[in-house]
């Protein structure tokens, strides 16, 4: 199983050009500067790394990487 919440880190930085070091797991998505593309791109990647759907929305909900993250792993 994936560390849901590394990977998060890491596609987070993938996405916005910032390095790991700069995303704090308890900052808001939106503070990110992603757009709708970006969030929707993210939510493919991780349904194909854990062979889980993903609901785009839920960012919006669990709008930090360890709130994302906590909900990912009550899915299971």
């Amino acid at each position: 199983m994936i560390d849901i919440k590394k990977w998060l880190v890491e596609k987070v930085a993938e996405e916005t050009g910032l390095n790991t070091e700069q995303i704090s797991c308890d900052e808001d998505f939106n503070n990110f500067d992603m757009d709708s593309l970006s969030i929707v791109s993210i939510a493919a990647d991780l349904e194909s790394a854990t062979n889980e759907e993903v609901d785009p929305t839920a960012f919006v909900e669990y709008n930090t990487i360890n709130k994302f993250a906590t909900w990912i792993s009550q899915q299971k």
